[in-house]
């Protein structure tokens, strides 16, 4: 941790003024600190100090919420159509930079390739729990499952309407942030168009894929070469992660082929928000914003949800995350649901969910 960005954060985040009892704002911005690399967190602390007022300093939380941790997180390819702008000097230069180097959107064409090169990489097994594809040849009596291929940074990330203004500048303000406090992937020049690549895709059985998916399962490095520690966290499915090993470490190879392994650097990225979501408590506040959505796309009846974040949800748009898609899985129907807002509006999503494709 660098002390003069922490000492930089810790000025500005020393005169905040809370607005009630349960404002985060400083615990949050602090938090996110926490997890992030040197690099990231001079980003960070830089966009705190510049913030002109506390008002900025909300704002500046709503930005990383809503443009990282919402896309990151919410299970279907959740990302929100209105992302709220970060406050931070220069960021509609950036955004419209980014926009300038005419990003091509990712497609599921080669996703039948990427597959088989993963699996044969992985040697038809689960890389966490080791159990066989049970779709493939494996040795007798050998413990079997289905298998999904996970995609580290999400699918929906590189997924959009390269016509449709709004969503191409949601996907460049979404990248913006990304890069901003992850600069490692400016680093490795890793774009959107590399998402449907080796390197960010891992094999996982079935409710593994999800838990990963929903970052309640992690990957942290352990100093020794492409060998993990899994951890997981208490909201996961314990069906899912009972066969993990009992020391919880893992080492990946090469089983065949001459395919890259999963980038530890975008390991890395999923870990650290998936331990920012858990030590702050955000993991536990966009699971019940996204049920209170799902449930009745409004407040929840005892008006206990967060007015501001769920009408924030509301406005998401679903995008599909998962590359194991049969061919022929029907899409359903466009939805409509009421919400509250500047009077009695219209909320519209897609459901788009995709149907596992098993291994």
């Amino acid at each position: 941790m660098s002390s003069s960005s922490k000492a930089k954060l810790d000025q500005k985040l020393n005169g905040y003024a809370q607005l009630n009892p349960t404002d985060k704002t400083r615990d949050f911005l602090r938090d996110f600190f926490k997890v992030l690399s040197p690099d990231g967190q001079k980003h960070l602390a830089d966009d705190v100090s510049e913030c002109a007022n506390d008002e900025q300093l909300q704002q500046l939380v709503r930005s990383i919420e809503n443009s990282l941790l919402i896309p990151l997180k919410a299970q279907g390819g959740k990302t929100p159509t209105d992302i709220t702008p970060s406050p931070r000097p220069g960021v509609e230069g950036s955004i419209e930079n980014f926009k300038g180097q005419n990003t091509e959107p990712i497609t599921r064409g080669p996703q039948s390739q990427l597959q088989h090169h993963c699996l044969e990489r992985d040697g038809y097994k689960c890389v966490a729990t080791g159990r066989y594809s049970g779709n493939h040849a494996h040795p007798q009596n050998a413990p079997t499952t289905y298998l999904e291929a996970a995609h580290i940074i999400p699918f929906a990330l590189g997924s959009f309407q390269s016509n449709d203004h709004e969503a191409v500048n949601r996907h460049a303000k979404i990248w913006v942030n990304l890069r901003r406090y992850f600069p490692v992937l400016r680093r490795l020049s890793f774009t959107s168009e590399q998402i449907n690549s080796e390197k960010n895709v891992l094999m996982l059985s079935m409710m593994l894929q999800k838990e990963f998916g929903q970052l309640t399962v992690i990957f942290e490095a352990t100093g020794v070469a492409h060998q993990y520690r899994i951890k997981t966290f208490p909201d996961a499915v314990t069906d899912a992660i009972q066969n993990l090993p009992r020391n919880r470490l893992v080492k990946f190879r090469v089983h065949k082929g001459n395919w890259e392994l999963p980038d530890p650097a975008l390991l890395k990225i999923h870990a650290c928000i998936g331990n920012f979501l858990h030590m702050s408590g955000q993991a536990e506040i966009i699971d019940k914003v996204l049920k209170d959505f799902e449930d009745c796309g409004g407040l929840a009846p005892d008006g206990s949800s967060n007015l501001e974040d769920l009408l924030a949800v509301s406005r998401l748009s679903l995008l599909p995350t998962n590359v194991n898609e049969t061919p022929d899985s029907k899409k359903s129907t466009e939805k409509q649901r009421p919400m509250e807002q500047q009077g009695r509006q219209q909320a519209k999503r897609f459901d788009t969910e995709n149907q596992p494709w098993g291994y």
